[in-house]
């Protein structure tokens, strides 16, 4: 998989999870737990959202596993793969209606939903990838941020947030550092730890340094995907943890670059 392809199921899937959030928010739809007749288990993987119990619909399980394994069957373009694709879809989506957590329509519809997301978003990237650059900053930052005025529960702020700091980290990074994927086993293992440690500490961190309030969380996002797609592979090539296409001299013009 390309650093291309993996950054547009990145930014797609979590476009998938904030559309999530937007409907269950609005729709205020109660999970069948503690419904009469219905035996409900793994009650606490539900309780994650911050409107529980009323966000059962769509189901975010049955949606996202439609998004990512959608994704990757439609970019690895195999029989056999999509065959397993859409059993671990139809598994992961009958687990939530086993379980007791959510209705049938809301696997449905979250199945649907994930669908649309995945048509909508490969579409968006194919055209977004052929504009000038000054137009893809301009759609980095201004999609994020109309996704910000659309949905300013918490959720939808810390969404907008990281993909607006991820965006324009994907842009600086492909014209000024485009780190190679091609790399020693250890050193991505080494890499992978630093990234995560990154991560973790502008999590933690961030949360001392800004004020508890939605525009704090906004930038603290910022900042965790400033740092995930823009600053860490940066650092790993100053590390030599990865190499750089700019030291190996390849074409910025071969290399087909472009938003997601």
């Amino acid at each position: 998989m390309s650093k291309k392809t993996g950054f547009r199921l990145f930014y797609i899937f979590l476009v998938s999870v904030y559309v999530n959030a937007l409907i269950k928010i609005y729709t205020g739809h109660p999970r069948p737990v503690g419904v009469e007749g219905i035996h409900s288990i793994f009650v606490s993987s539900a309780e994650v959202g911050s409107h529980y119990p009323y966000d059962s619909f769509p189901s975010g399980h049955a949606q996202g596993s439609t998004t990512l394994w959608g994704y990757l069957a439609y970019v690895l373009n195999k029989p056999w793969f999509w065959v397993v694709s859409v059993i671990l879809i139809f598994c992961i989506s009958f687990s939530r209606l086993y379980a007791g957590l959510h209705w049938p329509i809301d696997v449905a519809a979250g199945i649907l939903i994930g669908i649309i997301v995945l048509v909508a978003g490969f579409r968006a990237a194919q055209t977004v990838s052929q504009l000038p650059v000054c137009l893809q900053w301009l759609l980095a930052a201004g999609f994020p941020l109309l996704l910000l005025v659309v949905f300013r529960e918490p959720e939808g702020v810390k969404y907008a947030g990281f993909l607006l700091g991820a965006g324009a980290a994907y842009l600086v990074e492909q014209r000024y550092v485009q780190m190679n994927l091609r790399t020693a086993v250890w050193k991505k293992a080494i890499a992978f730890l630093i990234g995560m440690a990154g991560i973790i500490t502008l999590q933690t961190g961030l949360k001392i340094i800004f004020p508890t309030y939605l525009l704090a969380d906004f930038l603290r996002y910022t900042i965790m995907g400033i740092w995930g797609i823009g600053l860490a592979p940066w650092i790993f090539v100053k590390l030599g943890l990865y190499p750089s296409d700019l030291d190996m001299g390849t074409p910025l013009a071969q290399k087909s670059v472009g938003a997601p």
